[in-house]
């Protein structure tokens, strides 16, 4: 667990009605892993009420339209333009935290100004995620631990594009606790729904971008941000510092995610559950996937 103090720094949670429950697990193991982060969540809802959901205190309930520009809109609304914030949105809830001493270097970087800076990320870029399938009969996490299926396999389809933009020898951008930060010289759809350090004008010129409708949903965000080409000075680790899953496949729960959120006392939401499961890390998670570098 990391243990220092310091001032509060605004985690954004892109989330929605029927997963505020995914988002509660997020909140939840952000806290149990990272206890002293300073992080206040901002949780979006729209009809619901988060307060029967969320049990920790670190969080500000956010009443918006379900729309995500409004949403962001919203999330954003009040906050300095480029005073740093906590890009996390719930479809990347964290699993593990591999190096502290560097995350609180990063924190405090970013808390006390960093400057010429759009966006600090936490996990190499250069690295794939782990995707894969469980028996949908073993609904025990312990089980789990003793078996491993053999088509867990690093994900190929993007692998080409990520060492083509990113994988390109050059010195480090600078160092923070011993730790080398890179330059991201490719897309910025790399990387963009991982957790990051970011500011609220680097996020208003996705989201709230003119070139967007009025309304649009995730599908068309994603076809925008794919397209867009927008200049920006973004930083990575050669190496993961916290390793990260994708809570959901198409509208429904990764059965990975649904387990973290059992063994944390979380309640579930009400959606289907599958095998399917994308896990992002240089290290594996042991029993559950292989070693992916």
């Amino acid at each position: 667990m990391i243990g220092s103090l310091t001032r509060q720094v605004k985690g954004i949670v892109l989330s929605f009605d029927p997963h505020l429950e995914i988002a509660n697990l997020l909140v939840e193991t952000y806290n149990r892993f990272w206890p002293d982060s300073g992080f206040q969540f901002r949780i979006p809802f729209s009809h619901r009420d988060p307060s029967t959901i969320f049990r920790a205190q670190n969080v500000e309930f956010i009443p918006t339209a379900p729309d995500i520009r409004t949403t962001m809109e919203d999330l954003l609304r009040d906050l300095p333009e480029h005073e740093f914030v906590f890009w996390c949105i719930d479809d990347r809830y964290p699993i593990d935290i591999f190096d502290p001493m560097v995350l609180r270097a990063v924190r405090d970087f970013v808390s006390n100004g960093a400057s010429d800076v759009d966006s600090i990320k936490l996990t190499d870029l250069t690295v794939e995620g782990i995707q894969g399938k469980l028996d949908r009969r073993l609904f025990s996490f312990r089980r789990w631990l003793r078996r491993t299926r053999s088509d867990s396999q690093p994900v190929g389809s993007d692998e080409t594009w990520r060492q083509r933009e990113e994988a390109v020898a050059r010195e480090p951008a600078f160092t923070l606790a011993g730790q080398y930060f890179f330059r991201q010289l490719g897309h910025p759809k790399n990387g963009f729904y991982m957790p990051q350090f970011t500011t609220p004008a680097f996020l208003k010129r996705f989201f709230l971008a003119p070139a967007l409708p009025l309304k649009y949903g995730i599908r068309e965000f994603h076809h925008f941000l794919l397209s867009a080409k927008l200049e920006h000075k973004s930083y990575f680790p050669d190496k993961f510092l916290l390793s990260v899953g994708e809570s959901t496949f198409n509208g429904r729960l990764s059965v990975v995610c649904y387990e973290q959120m059992l063994k944390f006392g979380v309640a579930p939401p009400k959606i289907d559950i599958v095998s399917d499961y994308k896990i992002y890390s240089d290290r594996g998670l042991p029993g559950i996937v292989q070693s992916n570098s």
